[in-house]
């Protein structure tokens, strides 16, 4: 979610943290011209040095792993997004996991014991402190990789030390989450889009390479298990081989080995051969193969950085899977979509999109689905309540945004005038809408002789939506006044709507 997406999703006094983290030169402004304020500073806001500068810790060290944990939670989500609940799920479930190592005997068997030692004597002085500067830090950071250890290496031995993620290796509970979720939207790194689906905390879009730095991270730990999967097994042993591991195993135990491991993405694929790259970038659909090895693995680990991965098992009925990725659908991102195995071809993704759209019509929103004769028609069909009018619906995937061509204002017109019973409402899902399509709904609104309102939405507005409903209202099936009007959907006017009709 970019910057200008997710302030649409915030109230005033959300808009207003953001606000503060970068300026205090205004006086606290209405809703709308906080979000002016925070477009026009868009740059300042995403600036690098600004967020290398406020993530930078002087303080207790439990404090410095709270907030790197509430971050790490985030850039692990889907689209660096997640409710209270999910960050606290996801934060207890890291500094678990590392608890869990710590106690294992075979926890560090593949680091050097004479370097472990050394790093846990000066871990040892550095946890008696009780404020841990952001120089400090920097030393011990200097002084692991220097002695080639891992970033988790360090917290297993803070954890041994019984100091992970704090004194007498306590959790940090949901209140503290909470607070270290505060204290980053103050800074203008965290939004908390408070309209969004019962509440969601993001990292915009923008910000998310800048904080990846600052912490290390080159990859969420699915995108590098993603990676990780892509490698042959002979790849495996050679990363193995380069960082002094053992390259036996099946292929399953070797890529936990180098995840255990904490090899980064880059000097994994450094390890690689020129050829192997090359390989590699020809086995990812989108990506080019030329240029310098240093290119090659600059070019991979982007691709897989900016890969959408959502947690979709593999029994999941065809319909579902397809919602899930409804909005690449509709931008017809091949890269996610064949990267993800949603697609095997291009011209399966009409197909899906219109899949996926009934299975958020008919399970999501609890509406029958009508059956329409033929092949002449919209691509789905529901009926309003007691009426018996209809909502037609038809979508449109474009790796643009939606300008409403002619062609389509002759095609919706004959679906409207062919339909057995009056249309209340034309649905048109696109990835995005141009202002100029506006003209052409309206015309089709008055040429097509039943005065039938004409609706255009972004999928990822009718997912909102489809996530949303079932947060405000108890109905059994979802209202579709909500969606009957002429004109652009955008999130504001359907959050309206939604309280209006809900």
């Amino acid at each position: 979610m970019r910057v200008a997406e997710a302030i649409e999703l915030m109230t005033k006094a959300m808009l207003q943290r953001v606000v503060d983290s970068f300026t205090k030169d205004f006086p606290k402004p209405d809703e709308e011209r906080a979000r002016e304020i925070i477009l026009r500073n868009t740059d300042e806001l995403t600036d690098p040095q600004r967020i290398e500068a406020v993530l930078q810790f002087d303080g207790r060290l439990q404090d410095q792993i709270r907030q790197t944990c509430v971050l790490e939670a985030l850039i692990g989500s889907p689209d660096c997004s997640a409710s209270e609940l999910d960050v606290v799920e996801r934060v207890t479930q890291l500094q678990q996991e590392v608890l869990d190592a710590a106690a294992s005997p075979q926890a560090l068997r593949y680091e050097d014991a004479r370097s472990v030692e050394v790093f846990r004597d000066v871990m040892r002085v550095a946890i008696g402190d009780a404020v841990v500067t952001t120089q400090e830090l920097e030393l011990l950071r200097v002084l692991r990789e220097s002695l080639g250890l891992s970033p988790l290496t360090m917290r297993i031995i803070q954890a041994q030390l019984e100091h992970f993620p704090r004194q007498g290796n306590v959790l940090h509970t949901a209140v503290e989450c909470r607070e270290a979720l505060l204290s980053l939207q103050r800074c203008g790194i965290v939004f908390y889009c408070n309209r969004a689906n019962g509440g969601l905390y993001v990292i915009p879009e923008e910000i998310v390479p800048s904080v990846r730095r600052v912490l290390g991270i080159e990859l969420s730990p699915h995108a590098w298990e993603k990676l990780l999967s892509k490698l042959t097994v002979a790849h495996l042993a050679t990363i193995l081989r380069s960082v002094g591991l053992p390259e036996r195993g099946t292929k399953e135990a070797r890529i936990e080995r180098v995840v255990l491991a904490g090899v980064k993405p880059s000097a994994a694929l450094e390890a690689l051969s020129n050829e192997d790259l090359y390989n590699l970038c020809a086995s990812v659909p989108g990506l080019k193969v030329s240029g310098s090895k240093s290119t090659k693995i600059k070019r991979i680990i982007r691709h897989f950085a900016h890969l959408v991965i959502r947690d979709v098992a593999e029994e999941t009925p065809p319909g579902e899977r397809y919602y899930q990725y409804l909005v690449e659908l509709a931008a017809r991102d091949r890269a996610n979509l064949l990267s993800n195995g949603i697609i095997t071809k291009d011209r399966e993704i009409e197909g899906a999109f219109e899949e996926g759209t009934r299975f958020l019509f008919s399970e999501k929103l609890g509406l029958e689905l009508q059956h329409m004769e033929g092949s002449d028609h919209a691509d789905g069909c529901v009926v309003f309540g007691r009426t018996k009018e209809l909502l037609l619906w038809d979508n449109k995937s474009k790796e643009t945004v939606y300008t409403f061509p002619p062609s389509h204002l002759r095609q919706f017109k004959r679906y409207i005038r062919d339909a057995e019973q009056r249309v209340s409402c034309f649905l048109i899902i696109v990835p995005a809408v141009a202002d100029e399509a506006m003209a052409n709904a309206f015309r089709l609104k008055s040429e097509c002789g039943s005065d039938t309102d004409v609706a255009l939405i972004a999928a990822e507005d009718l997912v909102w939506v489809a996530e949303e409903w079932r947060a405000r209202s108890s109905r059994e099936s979802f209202n579709l006044e909500v969606l009957n009007a002429t004109g652009i959907l955008t999130r504001t006017d359907l959050d309206q709507r939604m309280r209006l009709f809900l």
